[in-house]
């Protein structure tokens, strides 16, 4: 199977998964998410991050899910402009 249709098809599944975020990748060595809408990053420690990167998609989608929970239960977590 092609890379490119397995990273739109990966781009397309994390898309659905983090609605919040915009996902892509650049020649399926580095996946990028940076947060939709208005968000504003505290720079605090423990406060969640505006973007976020790896080098897979898997690791994309952890990163992501580490970024659901600092924004549940972060000290300062993103807030909406």
């Amino acid at each position: 199977m092609n890379v490119t249709v397995l990273t739109a098809a990966a781009i397309q599944a994390l898309s659905e998964l983090f609605p919040d975020w915009r996902i892509w990748a650049e020649d399926d060595t580095r996946w990028h998410a940076c947060r939709r809408g208005g968000y504003v990053q505290n720079y605090h420690t423990g406060s969640g991050a505006f973007s976020v990167h790896a080098s897979d998609a898997a690791g994309l989608a952890g990163l992501l899910r580490w970024q659901e929970a600092i924004d549940a239960y972060g000290p300062f977590a993103c807030s909406t402009a």
